[in-house]
């Protein structure tokens, strides 16, 4: 039975203290720590979810006394060793440390429907912990990626008790920022569906279950099933999990729109800002991250709202990644700790949890922004063949930082990105896109291909823009993507002096199309000039965005295109920080295809049509047409 098999008995058990990972802050601890294992908190509606706490101790028993909390909440099982050493760490200096089973997920009871529950999970174990007899009461959370959101959505109904929060990665809002990004199906979430089905109750207890669903989750055989959407309820093998097929079809393929469906507390956290508490937030990312700008637009907005204390740190990290390297470049020693002390990231929380849950005021938390400005390297080859990139860590008090503006650059007709507007006459470039033969992806995919196949999330992040291999006819691995004919390039001239490109960005574009729906891709390139170890120069990827044509004025309200029509589309590009160095050039790729991060657009219009149609697309550049991007340029550049 089930109930069986996950209501383990309470236990007490002695951990090791001593953590190789922790870093310097782990010198200074004096406890043991002990745990209280599956403990069950009780959540509104009955079920029971399983928590384990960790207690600073001495000789083997709990100490005595009041303790502030931190928690993390997880659906990948609280028994992972990436969970108990941080949860130990904490502990050990002094905090009642806590992790928990998300409902319906390894021990805890309930079931599972992806972040449909956290908001009121997270609220009752808030509260629960507030009131525990070793809490002062105050509660502080943490956690990357899921872990990440369920804080997110635990905040809109403002538990009694939260002190603070570090979301690290998660997006304010499921459909915008994470599952449907400019209209589009985001791949990476989707496979996260088949693999959360291989780890639950059902493939625990049916091993035939991980058997079934397991090619659908290697590289080849997802982008292979990627290129089939949409799907359909029953025909994948998915439907061996009937829970987890009906949860990836409901988010993926029956609500395309903005509806209903998406405009609840779990999954609208953005719509609810007005509830969150006011505390503390360190608001935290990667550049390579799909939730770049939802870290940035959350911090952004709880400011506007008058909230003290909003931090905002961002790296040139891929997904759960603090690396100083991902992808094809390195950054530098300095990418992989926080300033202003240069500490590894676990003992930078230490601090934050240090001052605003046990009043330390001597927790040196350096300046509210910590934002780290890729570039600046010598351009050279270096460990493992990385190219050296570079970049340093810019603090402040805001963001973007004093002294940024934003500035126009224009595409014209003649292939040239310039601050000069084109002239009046009306001119515009035509390229083909063929759904069966579309643009790879890279810099912030998240699906494992290619490189990445192997490397997981170190793997992604930024690759010099020459071709990867997806699927047979996609392209031509090896030959620059620049070269393809479906690719329109617009590049400066070498800079005369260093351009610094820090802030949110956004693209407009004029377009017209003879299919009723296309999609509209652009990507900031960073442009090396030719050298001895890149004879053909080298092509870093900085940042980009995707827009859904159909979903140009409304995401609740598709409407098709015209053909011939000319349209405005204002694309949502990801947030970045780049020093484009003196020499270089700054590049826009404009394309209709970013497979696999992105699903391919039939063209058709139609979401639940497996038809398909080649798109002549338009991109205007003259007079009231005038395309451009618009980029923030800090004080300085020329």
């Amino acid at each position: 039975m089930r109930g069986s098999r996950w209501t383990l008995p309470f236990a007490v058990g002695l951990l090791c203290t001593g953590i190789a990972a922790a870093g310097p802050a782990a010198e200074g601890k004096s406890m043991d720590v002990v745990v209280l294992k599956d403990v069950k908190v009780p959540m509104r509606d009955g079920v029971e979810l399983a928590t384990d706490l960790y207690l600073p101790a001495k000789d083997g028993r709990p100490l005595e006394g009041k303790f502030p909390v931190v928690l993390q909440r997880t659906p990948y099982d609280k028994e992972n060793q990436f969970y108990k050493d941080p949860a130990t760490f904490f502990a050990s200096h002094g905090y009642l440390s806590v992790i928990q089973d998300c409902r319906g997920r390894f021990r805890s009871g309930g079931e599972f429907f992806p972040m449909r529950d956290e908001a009121e999970d997270g609220y009752d174990t808030v509260e629960w912990l507030a009131r525990h007899p070793s809490s002062s009461g105050k509660v502080g959370t943490y956690g990357v990626s899921y872990m990440g959101w369920v804080q997110l959505q635990m905040a809109t109904l403002n538990p009694p008790g939260l002190a603070t929060m570090i979301p690290h990665t998660g997006p304010n809002n499921a459909y915008y920022y994470s599952m449907h990004v400019g209209g589009t199906r985001t791949l990476g979430l989707l496979r996260w569906h088949l693999h959360m089905a291989t780890t639950s109750w059902e493939a625990q207890e049916n091993p035939s279950i991980v058997e079934a669903i397991k090619p659908m989750l290697t590289s080849k055989g997802f982008l292979q099933w990627a290129s089939r959407i949409p799907w359909r309820r029953g025909q994948t093998p998915l439907s061996v999990a009937p829970r987890y097929e009906d949860a990836a079809f409901q988010f993926y393929f029956e609500n395309n729109d903005y509806n209903e469906f998406w405009q609840r507390p779990s999954l609208a956290m953005d719509e609810y800002f007005d509830n969150y508490p006011e505390i503390p937030i360190m608001w935290v990312t990667g550049w390579y991250e799909v939730y770049a700008r939802s870290i940035v637009d959350g911090y952004r907005e709880m400011l506007k709202r008058g909230r003290r204390d909003q931090y905002l740190v961002a790296g040139p990290w891929t997904h759960a990644n603090w690396d100083p390297y991902n992808g094809d470049a390195n950054y530098g020693a300095a990418a992989g700790v926080i300033p202003p002390n240069d500490l590894e990231f676990l003992d930078y929380e230490l601090q934050w949890f240090n001052r605003w849950l046990k009043g330390d005021e001597s927790a040196e938390l350096g300046h509210p922004v910590k934002v780290f400005v890729m570039g600046g390297g010598d351009g050279k080859p270096g460990e493992k063949d990385r190219l050296n990139h570079g970049g340093t860590w810019q603090t402040g008090g805001q963001w973007p930082a004093a002294g940024t503006s934003p500035r126009k650059y224009y595409f014209h007709g003649d292939g040239t990105l310039s601050a000069a507007e084109p002239g009046g006459g009306s001119e515009s470039t035509t390229y083909t896109y063929d759904p069966r033969n579309t643009v790879h992806s890279d810099g912030r995919c998240e699906i494992a291909y290619g490189p990445a196949s192997e490397l997981g999330f170190r793997g992604m992040g930024p690759y010099n823009q020459i071709q990867m291999e997806t699927l047979p006819g996609h392209g031509i691995p090896g030959l620059p993507t620049a070269s393809r004919p479906d690719v329109l390039v617009f590049q400066t001239p070498p800079l005369s002096r260093d351009v610094t490109v820090a802030g949110n960005l956004r693209a407009v574009l004029y377009v017209s199309s003879d299919a009723p729906d296309t999609d509209f891709f652009v990507k900031l390139i960073d442009v090396y000039p030719p050298s001895e170890d890149y004879p053909a120069g080298y092509s870093f990827p900085v940042t980009d965005g995707i827009i859904r044509a159909r979903y140009r004025n409304s995401f609740k309200r598709p409407e098709l295109m015209e053909p011939g029509k000319v349209y405005e589309i204002r694309l949502p590009v990801q947030p970045a920080a780049n020093l484009f160095k003196a020499g270089h050039r700054i590049r826009v790729d404009i394309s209709s295809s970013s497979f696999p991060n992105f699903d391919i657009n039939r063209n058709t219009g139609d979401p639940l049509s497996r038809q398909w149609r080649i798109a002549n697309n338009t991109i205007h550049h003259g007079g009231e047409h005038a395309s451009f991007i618009e980029l923030p340029i800090q004080e300085g550049s020329p």
